[in-house]
């Protein structure tokens, strides 16, 4: 596995200004390292931007780097967005942490396109990608079950692959004990950039319900509306264990889902199969009943989602036995 020496480098890529679930992840990976004290760590953006932190993210402790060494003792922290950068840095020991495996897919489809319309266009282009290579200082972390899955799927040896899963915002984790219900807010809370032609069928077909899309909201206001709420709706994709679900459940919402990406594996949303549905219009009406169901009788539905809040609740204590286990 990782060999971490005192004078490793470890350096995390990121997209710069982007405020999504992967940039916070891998914010949170350099804030936790530092703080447990080991030894230089840093946060490398590509892009290269000014400013390139995103405010939301100053919460989290970061060093940038510019120049990186290609040195065997060095670690450095790849999302699986930016594969790519596996074969830049033959000598340094490199992790990819797998947070989205649909976003993987969609970006080494675009980039393996562009190289073909260039060799086309001009001359045959190296081929600089990450293909799963079996290379001896190239490992993998899962952030949830389905991409420890999907590794498998292509031959990574189990003894490359470790499982290490980020955490919701901290202030999600404040007086999480301690929520009052008003049982009389039937309002639904779902977010618009996911599933987004689900959703608008749900929406059609009732409208005595109200529904509130979360947008334009820091972590702060998206705590207290969730809070105030009895329910969370999310029929998106979810490449990997979504922070708006695990947010929801911090707050005691009760949540009902599809079943595409993680939301399928129990290991990675922790509900009972009876709030999973698969979409389709004939499945409307049921997902509609539920819905009402769990608005008017909230009491006796929470209680099913305990499982998944205290998971979600000891996620930061996990992340951080995992990185001691790694690197001290």
């Amino acid at each position: 596995m990782i060999s971490y020496k005192k004078t490793s480098k470890i350096v995390i890529f990121c997209p710069p200004k982007k405020v999504t679930g992967g940039p916070e992840a891998l914010h949170q990976l350099s804030n936790k390292l530092i703080e447990l004290g080991v030894g230089d760590v840093f946060m490398r953006y590509i892009p290269k931007r000014t400013n390139a932190k995103a405010k939301n993210y100053n919460i989290y402790k970061t060093k940038e780097i510019s120049f990186i060494e290609d040195n065997p003792d060095n670690i450095l922290i790849i999302p699986e967005s930016m594969t790519f950068l596996v074969k830049r840095f033959p000598k340094s020991q490199k992790i990819i942490w797998w947070l989205s495996v649909d976003f993987y897919k969609i970006l080494m489809d675009h980039r393996i396109r562009k190289q073909s319309f260039l060799t086309k266009l001009f001359y045959k282009q190296d081929d600089k990608e990450y293909h799963f290579e079996s290379f001896p200082n190239v490992f993998h972390w899962a952030q949830s079950f389905r991409s420890s899955l999907y590794l498998k799927s292509h031959k990574v040896p189990e003894n490359q692959i470790d499982f290490v899963c980020d955490y919701i915002n901290p202030s999600f984790l404040k007086n999480s004990d301690q929520i009052q219900k008003d049982l009389s807010n039937k309002n639904i809370l779902y977010n618009p950039k996911k599933g987004k032609e689900e959703i608008a069928e749900l929406i059609k077909n009732s409208p005595e319900l109200t529904w509130i899309p979360i947008q334009n909201m820091n972590a702060e206001e998206i705590k207290n509306l969730m809070a105030k709420s009895l329910l969370y709706v999310d029929f998106g994709e979810n490449p990997g264990r979504d922070k708006m679900l695990r947010e929801s459940v911090s707050q005691d919402c009760c949540i009902i889902s599809g079943k595409n990406g993680s939301s399928a594996y129990y290991e990675d949303l922790m509900i009972p199969d009876e709030y999973k549905f698969d979409f389709s219009n004939d499945n409307i009406p049921k997902i509609l009943n539920k819905i009402k169901d769990v608005l008017e009788n909230y009491p006796e539905h929470i209680s099913y989602f305990k499982t998944y809040k205290d998971k979600v609740l000891n996620e930061e204590i996990d992340f951080e036995k995992k990185l001691k286990e790694i690197f001290i």
